[in-house]
């Protein structure tokens, strides 16, 4: 029976530990949380641009197009241009939209999310081929020009560059030069 009691001792002294130290984390959060809540009134114009940006970061994090959005997009647009005739068919949107076709089709088109934005970007190789030119840093393009590979930028639920070039995709401008009307 004495061996019992210790052990019966040591379990309630090890619950006691654990309440107590779940007890001083609660204090410490609740000493940070009211320390945060006083230094917000004092200096409510410094509280409300953190608080701002906290929210814009929140919404744009929670906006960011994904992978699976850029191929409804990209597969939408390349839709809407197919229903149109290719006499009244806008040239850029419909060379912008074949391009980036071409490259999903031959898996050069990435997408990164960046968290707050997206970044959509074309290869030359797809990430399978073990080509040498596709695997030596030497033959590759120099990480200060990475730019230069970016075509399109989600942000908000869409992608910037894909949705300039789609809004007047129904707009061929070289049929209106002809009749010398611009």
């Amino acid at each position: 029976m004495a061996g019992s009691s210790v052990a019966a001792k040591v379990k309630v002294g090890m619950i006691k530990r654990l309440g107590k130290y779940f007890q001083n984390i609660f204090n410490d959060y609740k000493a940070a949380i009211l320390e945060t809540v006083q230094d917000s009134r004092e200096q409510s114009v410094k509280a409300s641009v953190y608080f701002t940006g906290l929210v814009a970061a929140g919404i744009l994090m929670k906006s960011n197009p994904s992978s699976a959005d850029l191929e409804d997009t990209l597969l939408q647009s390349a839709h809407e241009l197919s229903l149109i005739s290719a006499s009244i068919r806008n040239k850029d949107s419909d060379s912008f939209v074949d391009n980036l076709r071409t490259a999903q089709r031959n898996g050069c088109l990435h997408h990164t999310n960046l968290g707050l934005f997206s970044l959509v970007w074309l290869s030359e190789y797809r990430d399978e081929l073990d080509l040498y030119d596709a695997q030596c840093k030497y033959t590759q393009l120099p990480w200060y020009q990475w730019h230069k590979k970016i075509v399109d930028v989600g942000i908000l639920g869409k992608f910037v560059t894909l949705s300039k070039k789609m809004q007047d995709y129904d707009v061929n401008l070289d049929e209106w030069k002809d009749k010398n009307l611009t």
